[in-house]
């Protein structure tokens, strides 16, 4: 059963849905991350314009903010590098910024569903949303589910209705309700990728 964190909070004028759920004690298993470093990432851009009724994040990075940690996987067969930034707070919600490249230049890859729930009773409406991503807090037992508008829609970019562009990188952030003040660091959960523990929240 998952419990509201808050009511609601009011973001770009639409009411967001925060919840979140109990984890259950045993942990999944965690692929160990790679040391390998990536290469050098673009900086976030406004190209990912939110609709006039559903808000869509933009990452937030400080100048020169470098990743905490590098995850290899692949999207349709596609070899990517997925980067993990640090969780920022901001009025009572959270951010987890992602940026994930293919390791060709020359090769593009669509995100469609890899990395969504695959259940629209949880989070997002959509099959095609990128609302599997979960931030954990395993001390309070905690899993925080993406930030959804009233009508269902993922407060996250890509939005759920441009996951099937083809691209060579891309950038993907998710809204959450904050942690306590407390938290410091928290792990987050990205499907096809694992668990990036110990990840900052600032």
């Amino acid at each position: 059963m998952r419990r509201a964190l808050a009511a609601a909070a009011v973001t770009a004028g639409t009411a967001l849905i925060l919840t979140a759920c109990s984890l259950p004690n045993t942990a999944p298993a965690t692929p160990d991350p790679t040391n390998e470093a990536a290469s050098s990432v673009p900086a976030p851009t406004d190209s990912a314009t939110a609709s006039s009724s559903t808000p869509t994040p933009t990452p937030t990075l400080a100048a020169g903010e470098q990743p905490v940690a590098t995850r290899q996987g692949s999207i349709q067969k596609v070899r990517v590098d997925a980067q993990m930034f640090p969780v920022r707070r901001s009025a009572g919600t959270a951010t987890v910024n992602l940026y994930i490249a293919s390791r060709d230049p020359d090769a593009t890859f669509m995100l469609f569903d890899h990395l969504g729930d695959g259940n629209i009773e949880t989070a997002s409406k959509s099959m095609t949303s990128v609302d599997g991503i979960r931030l954990l807090d395993a001390t309070a037992k905690k899993a925080y589910l993406p930030a959804v508008t009233a009508d269902g829609a993922c407060v996250c970019s890509p939005d759920d209705d441009n996951t099937t562009n083809l691209n060579n990188s891309v950038w993907v952030t998710v809204t959450f309700a904050a942690p306590p003040a407390s938290v410091t660091t928290m792990s987050v959960s990205v499907p096809s990728f694992g668990t990036f523990t110990d990840v900052p929240v600032i």
